[in-house]
């Protein structure tokens, strides 16, 4: 089965999440009164410029149907930019921006961050663009003298060449290139965007490929209380208030928000492709914002889910249980790993330079994954611990745990 449609599988149970309770006030942040709910303060906006406008990019909005691509219609907060249909009620976009303006910075702190640290790491141009950014490095034609180029023909890039540069596919160029790209600076980035548009004419390459530096959340009249939210690169995908209100909203947003955070710092041109196992981003973000975790790990062996098929196969469609071993096996993490080698082991699987797989497959960790696991993690005694280790003493290394 095609990776493609792995990912699928994997966004629906990402639109899943946060289905346990324990939420918390929703807070007075100032602005309007709707119900019982204290709406922060903002703006109701209607786009006029391109870089208004919700980003085209359907990958940055996960695997969802991208109802808000190039959406003009949007509430923006301090920190948040809530799109959606114009139909529905003013009260959606505020109590969406609401929600997350509330978790933000808990958010943040559960990731041992900053928005600072989060503002220099977010990307500032959509998947899509940064893939067409980096064919053209990989091959392009010289504009001057019609000859075939690459990278290493561009002057004054940074970019060291691996040894087996000639010798590599594309596939494994274009791996090295993604690294290279998420490693440079922003005017970096704008140079090679530059040498891309002068030589491929797409003078429109950055309309509507440039991500907004606050958190987007794209209201998805679809979703329900089921497949209620969804961390992208964007921000989220979440149901309107209006189709779908919850108890535990908050903490679910929270959730959300965590795997936020993970895609952009640790896959922010694949963000929709199956980078990491599904049991670290769910058992992170299950973890972290307060949910379920099981009280033992009880012969599971929830290390093994690489995606939803290894799901499947290990917890018979029961997602309630894997999300709580998920977070079971985050917790070995946590506690013999502190927030800043955590944060840098997803910083890391970012900026992998190998010319190995980007993506994982069943059973099988992406090559970027395991080599910045088996770099930051340490078992309890504080010796490495790879993740092939992991899986391999996964009872007894829980024992104590």
């Amino acid at each position: 089965m095609s990776k493609y449609l792995i990912v699928i599988f994997i966004a629906i149970g990402l639109a899943a999440c946060g289905s346990d309770s324990g939420s918390s006030n929703n807070g007075n942040n100032g602005g309007n009164t709707g119900g019982n709910t204290t709406y922060v303060a903002g703006e109701f906006k209607t786009a006029s410029f391109a870089d208004e406008y919700a980003p085209m990019d359907a990958g940055v909005y996960g695997l969802s149907n991208a109802v808000c691509s190039g959406g003009s219609n949007y509430f923006e907060s301090e920190n948040v930019l809530v799109y959606g249909d114009s139909s529905l009620p003013n009260a959606d976009f505020q109590y969406a921006a609401t929600l997350v303006e509330n978790k933000l910075n808990e958010a943040f702190g559960l990731m041992g961050m900053d928005s600072t640290e989060f503002e220099s790491l977010r990307p500032q141009y959509t998947p899509q663009l940064a893939r067409n950014v980096m064919r053209f490095l990989d091959y392009h034609r010289n504009a001057v003298d019609n000859s075939d180029n690459d990278i290493t023909d561009l002057p004054n890039t940074g970019f060291t060449a691996p040894v087996n540069w000639e010798t590599m596919d594309d596939i494994e160029k274009e791996s090295v290139l993604n690294g290279y790209w998420n490693t440079i600076s922003d005017s970096k980035q704008d140079e090679l965007v530059s040498a891309y548009i002068a030589n491929s004419q797409d003078v429109n390459a950055t309309d509507g490929n440039k991500l907004p530096s606050k958190i987007g959340v794209c209201l998805d009249s679809s979703m329900n209380e089921t497949l209620y939210g969804q961390g992208t690169l964007f921000g989220m995908n979440l149901a309107p208030k209006s189709v779908a209100d919850r108890s535990d909203a908050q903490q679910v947003v929270l959730h959300e928000l965590i795997h936020t955070i993970q895609v952009n710092l640790s896959k922010p041109v694949y963000a929709s492709e199956l980078i990491n196992d599904l049991w670290f981003m769910e058992g992170q973000a299950t973890f972290l914002s307060g949910q379920q975790v099981a009280s033992n790990a009880s012969g599971y062996y929830p290390v093994d889910v690489v995606d939803s098929f290894d799901a499947g196969n290990i917890f018979r469609g029961d997602e309630g249980l894997a999300y709580s071993h998920y977070a079971k096996a985050y917790s070995y993490l946590s506690t013999h790993n502190t927030k800043e080698q955590i944060k840098t082991f997803l910083i890391d699987v970012r900026r992998y330079q190998g010319g190995g797989e980007n993506g994982g497959y069943s059973g099988t960790s992406s090559d970027r994954f395991t080599e910045a696991f088996d770099r930051n993690m340490e078992k309890a005694d504080g010796t490495q611990l790879t993740i092939q280790g992991f899986r391999s003493n996964y009872q007894s290394l829980m024992s104590g745990n």
